[in-house]
């Protein structure tokens, strides 16, 4: 049991996460056990080799192409929120007028006037995704102008 709890704690060894007790168990663990100290060297190795790695940092013209992008990308999934809202509303509403006779038809089961609604309210939904779709693929097929 202890072995397989000290394969656990190898790598919160390294990472300074063990308090005493257990950073001693792994210590006095590997003195002993050839699979644990191999697998304890080879921890060594790669958080030496990590500890010098160092990353490439961008240029600032970078973060601002970035951050701009940012701004940009919030500003237009809004856009798009209140569009695709919108035009579900304005759909919905459309419909429903069309279909008002039916609706306000009191003889009409209730069941039949939700179900109408709810699939007015679908197709709604439906043509705005679609929509939307189509909208995004068209600008960003890098196809468009192969011919086939």
């Amino acid at each position: 049991m202890e072995h397989d709890k000290v394969k656990e704690l190898i790598s919160s060894y390294f990472d300074g996460e063990l308090d005493a007790d257990r950073k001693k168990l792994v210590e006095d663990h590997i003195r002993t056990c050839s699979e644990c100290k191999r697998e304890f060297d080879e921890m060594a190795r790669f958080e030496e080799v990590m500890g010098r790695m160092e990353l490439k940092k961008p240029p600032e013209e970078a973060w601002k192409v970035y951050w701009s992008s940012v701004y940009n990308r919030m500003e237009r999934r809004v856009g798009w929120i209140l569009f695709s809202v919108g035009a579900i509303i304005i759909l919905f509403f459309a419909g429903y007028h069309l279909l008002k006779g039916i609706i306000e038809d009191v003889g009409t089961p209730l069941v039949l006037k939700v179900g109408i609604l709810a699939v007015l309210g679908g197709l709604a939904v439906l043509f705005v995704s679609v929509l939307r779709e189509r909208i995004f693929v068209n600008k960003r097929e890098r196809y468009k102008e192969i011919e086939k």
